[in-house]
């Protein structure tokens, strides 16, 4: 029970943290806090989301509530707003990540808003799907790609002797255990799944697509160490058909709209970006 409570309050804080744009449609209010007034249109839909549902749920769930629940849900609301209050007088709204996480909460629901209003631009028919693939039939290709194991090790010497234990018929899954120095491979047993030509850098990327099946090699140096791998499996690059690209075209598609629009609303609102500024934050 304490969870659920827990549950429906922290929904409510969510709420009011994302309720900073006022509503124009005048509503009756079933709240108020201090000069907080809180519409039904608002608490039916906090009863929607607590639910889950759609409001029509929620008036439906409100309708059958007892008064004692309806009283502790509005209970519940008026805290949230009371410690809302709470927080602006102890001067919480002025930390820095908290100012941020409101502003950031307020500009994505709107971002969305703005993309859900968008929806019959976004909503493409086979037709167009099709016409765009064969125009484009280049782009949906299946890179050619290899299952690898492999040991990362950042020194010469090191990588000299894992070979050298390899070579004498040591299980590479203990050797990986033992000598590399990539966390996620040394658990693995330099297990390293699929990766696709092009991914890697070019000089391991080279020697995966190469080398034979079933064959040690290295150390090589990529990065910033060495690496000796296998490959033990292979698949072919081919190009896709119309319905397994279907996605990734619907994906181009939605992309093209949403970057023409950004370039439209930047003509009216310019963008100034400044990357160098990210290289220079300090560590802490």
């Amino acid at each position: 029970m304490k969870r659920q409570i827990r549950k429906a309050f922290c929904t409510i804080l969510v709420f009011l943290l994302l309720a900073a744009v006022p509503s124009t449609v005048a509503a009756e209010t079933a709240l108020m806090v201090g000069d907080e007034k809180v519409s039904t249109d608002e608490i039916l839909y906090l009863l929607g989301l607590e639910l889950g549902g759609s409001d029509a749920l929620a008036a439906l769930a409100a309708k059958e509530m007892t008064k004692e629940e309806r009283a502790g849900f509005l209970g519940r609301v008026s805290m949230a707003l009371l410690f809302s209050r709470g927080a602006v007088l102890k001067g919480l709204h002025l930390d820095p990540k908290i100012a941020a996480q409101i502003r950031w909460n307020q500009i994505n629901l709107l971002a969305n808003a703005y993309i859900a209003s968008l929806a019959p631009r976004l909503a493409f028919g086979e037709k167009e799907l099709k016409a765009y693939f064969e125009k484009n039939r280049e782009k949906y290709v299946r890179k050619s790609s290899a299952r690898i194991r492999h040991i990362f090790i950042t020194s010469g010497e090191k990588g000299r002797s894992a070979l050298l234990a390899l070579l004498s018929g040591e299980d590479f899954f203990s050797v990986a255990g033992r000598f590399s120095e990539d966390p996620d491979s040394s658990v693995s047993g330099g297990e390293a799944g699929w990766a696709e030509e092009g991914t890697l850098a070019e000089s391991l990327d080279r020697l995966v697509f190469s080398s034979p099946l079933n064959t040690v090699v290295g150390p090589v140096e990529a990065g910033a160490g060495f690496f000796i791998f296998e490959v033990l499996e292979r698949q072919e690059g081919r190009s896709l058909s119309f319905s397994e690209a279907k996605k990734l075209i619907t994906a181009d598609l939605e992309k093209a709209v949403l970057a023409g629009e950004a370039s439209s609303l930047g003509k009216r609102f310019p963008v100034v970006s400044s990357p160098d500024i990210l290289g220079r934050f300090p560590v802490r």
